[in-house]
């Protein structure tokens, strides 16, 4: 069976996708099998480490890029914001399966070793990031915030089944093959930082602590927010965010220096 396409059947990518247009020249144009995604990047100093930030569902990498960068480029590391699949400048259509290998042709396009490079996914983010991590078992770091344990979790099967009209073995069996984040990340062994606010009611804290409790290696941290939601998350916490954040890159930097 052709678990991609029942996870990338229109049905399915109509509520998981919410792309948007850029007007935005993107400054890294990635080619995936054809199609190409208009992707930003900040190369400050080719000798430090790489974030590839995957941002949500309802978000744009140029927006990511206004807004984020220099949440990163301010302690001098790089940052690329990957773009998906028809958003943004990107072309083609969003595919929840099909862009999985999406995220390991953006670092063959940076011209990055794996180890230089820092995953960080956010939200629906955490899934491609997840991805990024077990395709590159050897990179250098993984920062979850408001991640996903769970799809089952959003999308309850049986409602997946009445609207997609499949079969559940199906779309399990889908899942379990593409999207299962525990094997994933429990064959990470990296440095692994995961955040979540304590009121996000989108995605409860309990996604959070999974996905720490998941994480192959001994260095991992875990943070839940006293404040915020969801989207709030860094407006909320900003001082404590930028501090584990930086916290978390400079210790990666510090130990590839040695």
């Amino acid at each position: 069976m052709d678990f991609n396409a029942v996870l990338d059947h229109p049905l399915i990518s109509q509520q998981v996708f919410f792309p948007r247009p850029s007007g935005v020249t993107p400054t890294l144009r990635v080619d995936v099998g054809g199609i190409e995604l208009g992707c930003y990047l900040h190369r400050i100093d080719p000798e430090a480490c790489t974030v590839v930030y995957f941002h949500g569902n309802g978000e744009l990498a140029a927006e990511c890029d206004r807004y984020c960068s220099e949440m990163f480029t301010d302690i001098g590391v790089n940052v690329c914001f990957a773009e998906y699949r028809g958003y943004g400048v990107s072309g083609g259509t969003p595919a929840l399966a099909g862009m999985l290998s999406d995220g390991e042709r953006i670092v063959e396009a940076l011209g990055v070793s794996p180890e230089r490079v820092i995953a960080f996914g956010r939200s629906l983010g955490s899934l491609y990031a997840v991805e990024l991590a077990r395709r590159l078992p050897k990179l250098g770091g993984l920062v979850i915030e408001s991640g996903i344990a769970d799809v089952l979790d959003l999308w309850p099967l049986e409602k997946v089944v009445t609207y997609f009209g499949g079969k559940a073995a199906e779309i399990t069996g889908a899942i379990t093959t593409c999207l299962d984040q525990r094997t994933k990340l429990e064959g990470y062994k990296g440095p692994l930082l995961v955040m979540h606010a304590i009121d996000d009611q989108l995605l409860e804290p309990s996604h959070a602590e999974r996905l720490h409790a998941w994480g192959g290696g001994a260095d991992k941290r875990l943070v839940i927010f006293p404040q915020g939601n969801h989207n709030s998350i860094f407006a909320a916490n900003a001082t404590e965010y930028l501090s584990e954040v930086h916290g978390f890159l400079r210790k990666i930097e510090l130990a590839q220096e040695r």
